[in-house]
C-alpha cells in the first residue's frame, strides 16, 4: 500500500466516512449541475481527495515504484460554461516498477476490479497510442467518480497508472472567488 500502516487506518476511516456521506447522498451524475445537491466545492474536494486515496491504497506495494505526480483543482462543471458550478478534481499519477512494466495494463485492471466487485458502474475506453486504457467507475452511492488509466512506455514516459477521482458540482463564486482561490490554496484574485 502506498504509505505503509497508517495510511491503511486512515483510509478505512476514509471509506467510512465516503459510505456515510455516500449513502446520505442522492443518486446522480458528478458533472451535472449541484444546485440541487446541496454540496459544497469543500465536500466535493473532500470526497475526490478519499476516493483517489482509496483507489491508490488499493495498488499492491509490491508494484510502486513511487508518486510521479499529485494534483488538486477545481473544474468548472460541462453544463455551465461560466463556471460558477465546479467540481472538484484530485489525481495523482503512480509509477511502477519495471518488473510491473509488462503487465501496468492488468494492474489497472484489477484495481478497477476492486470497485466493480463493490457494485461500482465500469467503462473501458481505448484513448491513444500511449494509454493502453481508461476504466471509468461510477456508483449511484458515490459523491464522486474515479478514472484509472493505465499508460504504457512511451519515449519520455514510464509506465504508470493513473487515479483521477472527481467530486461532485457545486456552486460556487466562480474560479476566481476567494472560496476556490482558498480550496487550490492560491492567492485570490482580488488579493492586494
Amino acid at each position: 500500500m502506498v504509505g505503509g500502516g497508517r495510511f491503511a487506518v486512515a483510509t478505512v476511516a476514509a471509506i467510512a466516512v465516503l459510505s456515510t456521506l455516500g449513502a446520505c447522498a442522492s443518486a446522480g451524475d458528478s458533472q451535472s449541475s449541484g444546485d440541487d445537491s446541496g454540496v459544497t466545492l469543500a465536500q466535493s474536494k473532500s470526497y475526490a481527495q478519499l476516493l483517489r486515496n482509496e483507489a491508490s491504497s488499493r495498488l499492491p506495494e509490491i508494484v510502486l515504484k513511487q508518486v510521479a505526480e499529485s494534483t488538486d483543482v477545481s473544474i468548472a462543471c460541462d453544463d455551465d460554461p461560466a463556471g460558477l458550478s465546479r467540481s472538484w478534481t484530485s489525481t495523482m499519477s503512480i509509477l511502477v516498477t519495471n518488473s510491473t512494466a509488462a503487465r501496468v495494463q492488468q494492474v489497472a485492471d484489477d484495481l478497477a476490479a476492486t470497485f466493480v466487485e463493490q457494485g461500482w458502474k465500469a467503462d473501458h475506453t481505448d484513448e491513444s497510442t500511449d494509454t493502453l486504457t481508461v476504466t471509468r467507475l461510477r456508483s449511484a452511492t458515490s459523491l464522486a467518480d474515479i478514472a484509472i488509466t493505465a499508460t504504457s512506455k512511451a519515449t519520455d514516459q514510464q509506465p504508470s497508472i493513473a487515479i483521477t477521482a472527481t467530486g461532485v458540482c457545486a456552486m460556487t463564486g466562480g474560479p476566481e472567488s476567494d472560496e476556490v482561490a482558498m480550496l487550490e490554496e492560491r492567492e485570490p484574485a482580488n488579493a492586494g
